[in-house]
């Protein structure tokens, strides 16, 4: 029973890592040719950036972390897959907005 939870987790970090990765292209692109926006909205890329950078990061540790075989009651948990699926539905909603607004570009 516990594998499961395992893989659902791990295929929760994968998905957001993808999704940060795309983030984090996408507003590092804004952000280096945003030289004539309003400060605010500097601001809010660099942030939104920032944040992307930060899901990626937790996701591919949080990767190492089971891959290397270390059995965790955590990662054994529905708790764990839940932390996982609030985190993926945050960034993937970001994701949503990024590929809707590069869409019509």
């Amino acid at each position: 029973m516990a594998a499961p939870w395992r893989a659902a987790g791990s295929g929760l970090d994968v998905a957001t890592a993808v999704c940060a990765v795309l983030n984090l292209a996408y507003f590092i692109d804004r952000f280096a040719s945003s030289g004539g926006d309003r400060p605010s909205r500097r601001v809010a890329l660099f942030t939104l950036a920032l944040l992307s950078f930060g899901a990626l990061a937790e996701s591919v540790v949080l990767l190492a972390y089971a891959a290397g075989g270390h059995p965790q009651p955590l990662f054994d948990s529905v708790q764990w897959v839940a932390v996982r699926l609030a985190a993926f539905s945050g960034t993937a909603c970001i994701t949503a907005l990024v590929l809707s607004r590069a869409a019509r570009r």
